[in-house]
C-alpha cells in the first residue's frame, strides 16, 4: 500500500490490526466482520496477526533474542526450540552478532529488523507492516521484502505500507494506492524484477 504522507496508510493499518474501529463501514478478516467483535474475540483474532510498527515497540529490558521469542513463549513453545528458531531468524536478518543486545544499544535499522523478526516468528496468517524498510539500507530492504515473499508463499497474507515507490516497483504484486481519500489498485505487470 502506498500513498503520500497523511493519506491514511497508518490509520487503515491500525483498523486492519484491530487497534481502532472504523467510523463507518465494515472490515472483514478471516471471513468475519471484525467491527462487531467482543474484547475476548478481538484478542483471539489478534493472535492471527503479526504487526511491524513504525516505532518498533520493542521491550528495552529484553534482549533482541528475547523480544523475538516473546510471541512463541506466550503461545507455550519449549525454550530450546524457541532459542534455535529465533537465532536462525535473527541470523537471516543479519543480527546473529546481536542476539544478546538490548534495544537501546541497537541502531534504528537493527531495531527494525528485530521488530520484523518478532512479527514473523510465529508465521501469522496476516502480517501488517507499517514502513518496514524505512530504517534500513536498500540492500537490506530488498532482503526483507524477499523474506515477506517467502512468508507469503507459506500462506501468510502480507500488507505493507510504504512510501518507497522504487522499492514497490521492484516487486510484482498488486499495489493499493491511497489517493485523495480514495483507493486505487494497480495490478502487477509481468516482467518486473
Amino acid at each position: 500500500m502506498t500513498g503520500a504522507s497523511g493519506a491514511g496508510k497508518s490509520s487503515l493499518l491500525s483498523m486492519i490490526y484491530l487497534a481502532r474501529k472504523p467510523s463507518a463501514g465494515r472490515i472483514r478478516l478471516f471471513e468475519r466482520d471484525v467491527t462487531t467483535l467482543s474484547r475476548p474475540e478481538t484478542a483471539m483474532m489478534r493472535r492471527k496477526i503479526g504487526v511491524v510498527f513504525q516505532d518498533f515497540r520493542l521491550l528495552d529490558h529484553l534482549t533482541a533474542l528475547e523480544n523475538v521469542a516473546l510471541p512463541l513463549k506466550i503461545s507455550g513453545q519449549r525454550d530450546e526450540k524457541v532459542r534455535r528458531h529465533v537465532a536462525e531468524l535473527l541470523a537471516w536478518v543479519g543480527l546473529s552478532e546481536h542476539l544478546d543486545s538490548y534495544p537501546p544499544t541497537l541502531s534504528g535499522g537493527q531495531k527494525q529488523r528485530v521488530a520484523i523478526a518478532r512479527a514473523v516468528v510465529g508465521r501469522p496468517s496476516l502480517l501488517i507492516a507499517d514502513e518496514p524498510t524505512g530504517n534500513v539500507d536498500d540492500r537490506m530492504a530488498v532482503r526483507l521484502l524477499y523474506l515477506f515473499e517467502e512468508l507469503n508463499k507459506l500462506g501468510t497474507t502480507i500488507v505493507i505500507a510504504t512510501h518507497n515507490e522504487s522499492l514497490v516497483a521492484r516487486f510484482d504484486h498488486p499495489v493499493v494506492r491511497l489517493v485523495d481519500g480514495g483507493v486505487r489498485v494497480d495490478r502487477p505487470r509481468k516482467g518486473r524484477a
